[in-house]
């Protein structure tokens, strides 16, 4: 299961097509049928702050509300570009 970035590391190839890859904001994915790896970014603390607030005010104050926050976003992004 899974997309081989192998190429990708040594920086040959390209992206794989979007129609071929498992889309990870699916319902097996927050179910935890799906592997979960970190993901992780050095962001200002000002954004860290609103970003944490505005997933608080969407998600609750709880565990995983950025997380959802992101997934959010991310499935938004692709509607938008894919």
């Amino acid at each position: 299961m899974g997309t081989n970035i192998t190429n990708l590391k040594k920086g040959k190839g390209a992206p794989p097509p979007a129609d071929d890859v498992l889309d990870v904001t699916e319902d097996s994915a927050r179910t935890g049928k799906a592997e979960l790896r970190p993901l992780q970014v050095r962001i200002p603390r000002e954004v860290f702050e609103a970003f944490s607030e505005q997933a608080g005010r969407e998600f609750g104050f709880t565990h995983g509300a950025k997380k959802q926050m992101f997934l959010k976003i991310w499935r938004e992004y692709k509607a938008q570009n894919m």
